[in-house]
């Protein structure tokens, strides 16, 4: 299974801190995140790597998405 780990204002948004999904082919992460899911400002780690939106996740990839803090 693929682990899909939020942290931040991105939880409230996908409705868990943590979701578990069984994927039989890789897919682009933007097709199993909720719709309403930023474009930007979110960091995007697959395995401890850098990712984007469209990169694609495998059954036991583990995702962790954050949200770009800024500050003054």
């Amino acid at each position: 299974m693929a682990e899909l780990r939020f942290f931040g204002y991105l939880t409230d948004i996908a409705g868990a801190r943590k979701k578990e999904i069984k994927l039989e082919n890789p897919i682009a992460l933007k097709e199993i995140l909720p719709p309403a899911f930023p474009g930007k400002n979110v960091l995007i780690l697959i395995n401890q790597s850098p990712g984007r939106l469209d990169s694609l996740v495998r059954d036991e990839d583990t995702v962790a998405l954050m949200p770009i803090l800024s500050g003054g």
